[in-house]
C-alpha cells in the first residue's frame, strides 16, 4: 500500500545559463560546539542566526535564511584549494528503496596543496573519531549549500601523497561524507551564505 503524499509535486526547472561545474569555496565547521569555547552550527540556530525550513509542505522547504545581525562568530573555517584542480567536487546522492527506506549520502572532496605542517594539523583535527562536521559549499553555478546539517559529516578519508615526480602534485585529499535524511539545504542568496561563512 502506498503512503499518502505529504505535499503537491513541484515542477523541475531547466536553466541553460549557469550550469557550469566546479566549486568556488568550501568552509568547514562543527555541527555542535563544546558548550563553552567552541561554537557550532547548532549554536547559530539556537541564537537565531540561521533558520532552516524543514517543513516539506512549505513553498520554501529546504531554504536557509539568516536572521538580522549574525551574533555567533568563528564557526566556519575556509578550506583553500585550486578551483581548477579537476578533483574537488560536491555530490549529493539520494537512494530510495522499494521497502520504503531512504538515504542521502553527501560527499565533499577537496584537494589541498600541499602536505605542509599546517595542513597536516588541520586534517588531524577534522579526522578525529566521532566528530560531527558541517560544510558550506559554493558551486561555480552560483548555488550555496549547507551540507550535513541534520546528522553531520565526518572525514571519511584523508589521503596524503608526495607525488612520484614533478609532473604530480604534493597534496592532501580530504573527503567529508555523511548520511542525511534529505538533500543538502540551500541558501537563496550569496549574501546570506557570506554572512554565515565569514562571521
Amino acid at each position: 500500500m502506498a503512503c499518502t503524499p505529504q505535499a503537491s509535486l513541484s515542477g523541475v526547472t531547466y536553466d541553460c545559463a549557469s550550469i557550469i561545474g566546479g566549486l568556488k569555496r568550501v568552509y568547514v565547521g562543527y555541527r555542535v560546539g563544546d558548550g563553552a569555547t567552541i561554537e557550532g552550527l547548532e549554536d547559530m540556530i539556537d541564537a537565531g542566526d540561521v533558520t532552516i525550513d524543514k517543513d516539506i509542505t512549505s513553498a520554501t522547504y529546504g531554504q536557509i535564511t539568516v536572521g538580522g545581525t549574525v551574533a555567533t562568530s568563528g564557526v566556519f573555517e575556509p578550506i583553500g584549494f585550486n578551483k581548477k584542480d579537476g578533483v574537488s567536487v560536491f555530490t549529493d546522492v539520494t537512494t530510495v528503496n522499494a521497502d520504503g527506506s531512504k538515504e542521502v549520502v553527501p560527499t565533499v572532496l577537496v584537494e589541498i596543496p600541499k602536505m605542509s605542517v599546517a595542513n597536516m594539523g588541520a586534517m588531524a583535527l577534522m579526522s578525529q573519531a566521532n566528530v560531527e562536521l558541517v560544510a558550506l559549499v559554493e558551486t561555480a553555478a552560483d548555488t550555496w549549500h549547507l551540507v550535513g546539517a541534520d546528522f553531520g559529516l565526518y572525514a571519511g578519508t584523508v589521503d596524503g601523497s608526495s607525488g612520484t615526480g614533478r609532473q604530480e602534485k604534493n597534496r592532501y585529499q580530504l573527503t567529508l561524507t555523511g548520511s542525511e535524511g534529505e538533500l543538502a539545504y540551500q541558501f537563496t542568496s550569496k549574501d546570506d551564505f557570506d554572512a554565515i561563512a565569514t562571521a
